[in-house]
């Protein structure tokens, strides 16, 4: 038994949102930044941090450790179940941006080569694109996911036709989040998978926004690569990511120039290492894998098709009203197929100094906590399991009075 579990494991809702400091204080709809860390989840990781420190390495060493060190592995195995992998696909790394840009510098790009992107990813996406435009010569093609002057994301046709079209075999890299951080539309990215894969173009899937909030199959959507962490939607610490690396991955990845063996021809070959081998230098923060692992591990219990009706039940709530008020506009789909619990609204006539406002006032004067999304000069709401239906009817009654104002 696990010396550092609650007696009162966590199997609902309501326990979910007993377990979170804040949610007695903020009415918080930011898990799309940083999920609250559960209480539990924290002492795990304090719990873990002393256990390694005062008694596994300081008084008997590793190797008598072994039994804390199986913990962290079956945090492996946590997070490899959640996402419908075997555990030699899962590579431990520090957070989303870190993975994604592993799986982009495992190529070794050449001027001139091609690397293709939505226009939907995260800034840190798009910095990685222009970078290896300025120091290696990569053309880098935008393929855009709505048609021009669009402000609401309709569906996955004109996405996929613009992929059809744009992405070639000359592509090396096709780079698609699963669900924006913009404006939370879902992408289709099995089918963008597909596509590429029937051009030769490896996948790399940023899965940053849809982890913890429904049921994602690394395996089903059959990317190279899977980038995510956990101190979003799942509640766990920050400074813990991962990177999915199918076997096909692994085959020419090799971003510290490991010694690899050989394939048939001769060319090193990491299909026959673990993900974890391959990226997994030096000493590990264990203790983070722990929690990360408990975190998953309370998803799990609760059920993630539990979390997807809560999440969607508060979003289309949230949507519903906010038709009401004047002087904004939702910039989000409302069907869940094609969308997510995150929200953006527009302010009419908006600009940055209005948007910003807008969210300290909701702190200020409301204890309301939401971010603004500079892509689009919009505000950003979170609908996470742990919230209720009256935070969302106080967070309409706030914008309601506060959108004219600003």
């Amino acid at each position: 038994m696990d010396n550092n579990r609650d007696e009162t494991e966590i199997s609902t809702l309501g326990q979910l949102r007993a377990d979170i400091p804040l949610a007695s204080d903020y009415i918080y709809l930011n898990s799309c930044t940083f999920g609250p860390v559960l209480r539990s989840v924290q002492r795990t990781v304090a719990d873990s941090l002393r256990e390694e420190n005062d008694e596994i390495i300081a008084i008997r060493g590793k190797e008598p450790g072994a039994r804390f060190y199986e913990r962290a592995e079956n945090a492996r195995h946590r997070v490899a179940a959640l996402l419908g992998v075997p555990p030699a696909d899962v590579a431990w790394v520090n957070n989303t941006t870190t993975a994604s840009r592993l799986a982009i510098m495992s190529l070794d790009w050449q001027a001139g080569e091609r690397l293709a992107v939505t226009d939907a990813e995260h800034l840190s996406t798009h910095s990685a694109a222009r970078g290896l435009s300025q120091s290696r010569g990569v053309e880098v093609t935008t393929i855009p996911t709505a048609q021009p002057g669009a402000w609401i994301y309709e569906g996955p046709g004109y996405f996929l036709e613009q992929l059809d079209q744009m992405l070639t075999p000359a592509h090396r890299l096709l780079v698609i989040s699963h669900v924006s951080n913009i404006d939370g539309r879902r992408l289709p990215v099995a089918e963008a998978v597909g596509l590429a894969r029937n051009r030769g173009v490896k996948t790399l899937v940023d899965a940053a926004q849809s982890l913890g909030m429904f049921d994602v199959n690394a395996q089903a959507i059959g990317a190279e690569f899977l980038s995510g962490s956990v101190h979003k939607w799942l509640m766990g610490p920050p400074g813990i990511g991962f990177l999915v690396i199918s076997e096909e991955g692994r085959r020419r990845y090799n971003p510290y120039l490991l010694p690899l063996p050989p394939d048939g021809d001769g060319l090193p070959d990491g299909s026959r290492m673990p993900a974890g081998a391959l990226n997994e230098l030096g000493t590990a923060n264990y203790s983070l894998r722990i929690g990360a692992g408990e975190s998953v591990r309370t998803m799990q219990r609760i059920g993630l098709d539990t979390i997807e009706e809560r999440c969607r039940s508060l979003t289309a709530q949230l949507r519903a009203g906010l038709r009401n008020v004047p002087g904004i506009r939702v910039a989000s789909s409302d069907a869940w197929e094609l969308s997510s619990s995150v929200t953006t609204v527009q302010l009419h006539e908006g600009t940055p100094e209005r948007c910003l406002q807008l969210v300290e006032r909701l702190l200020d004067d409301y204890r309301i906590v939401v971010k603004y999304r500079p892509e689009i000069c919009g505000v950003r709401i979170g609908a996470a399991a742990f919230n209720t239906s009256e935070e969302i009817d106080q967070f309409l009654t706030a914008i309601d009075h506060l959108a004219p104002q600003v």
